[in-house]
């Protein structure tokens, strides 16, 4: 089945919620000690037959643009790879010259598909995720591969 790939649109907003609560707990995600509603932000669904088969979440700023979310209901299937390309597609159209994303350390899945896709690691921040924990409980402690989660991985791609 093909996939077509579009903005986020107004009417999107409860299935792009329920989505994010469904893959996250919670639309809600903690940046730099703060929540941020990922529901509310721009970005890009994948849509697969009448069904949400992907989402991608951006914040935008100024000098860069930062992916807070990004998911694929098929895993393997290119949509990661089409999302993330709209994004690269529409930053540069925007004048935009850098794309960051951050990961949990233990989301080796993720390490493997943004290095694959020109973006380098940057920095690691320890213990933020342990931090931000406090905010929000629902943080699992062990994630992918049962490897505890503790630190944030911030990865870059020049565009």
């Amino acid at each position: 089945m093909s996939v077509e790939i579009r903005p986020i649109e107004d009417e999107d907003h409860d299935a792009v919620r329920r989505l994010l609560t469904d893959r996250w707990t919670s639309p809600d995600i903690m940046l730099d000690d703060q929540m941020v509603d990922a529901s509310r932000l721009p970005g890009f669904v994948a849509i697969a037959g009448e069904e949400m088969a992907g989402l991608v979440t951006v914040i935008k700023r100024a000098e860069e643009w930062e992916i807070l979310t990004l998911d694929s209901l098929s895993r393997w299937a290119g949509t990661g790879t089409l999302l993330l390309d709209a994004v690269v597609k529409d930053a540069r159209e925007a004048g935009i010259k850098r794309l960051t994303v951050r990961t949990s350390n233990d989301n080796l899945d993720a390490f493997r598909f943004y290095q694959r896709r020109g973006f380098r690691l940057e920095r690691i921040v320890q213990g933020v995720i342990d931090r931000e924990r406090d905010q929000k409980p629902e943080i699992p402690t062990r994630g992918d591969y049962g490897i505890p989660i503790h630190d944030e991985v911030l990865f870059a791609r020049a565009l």
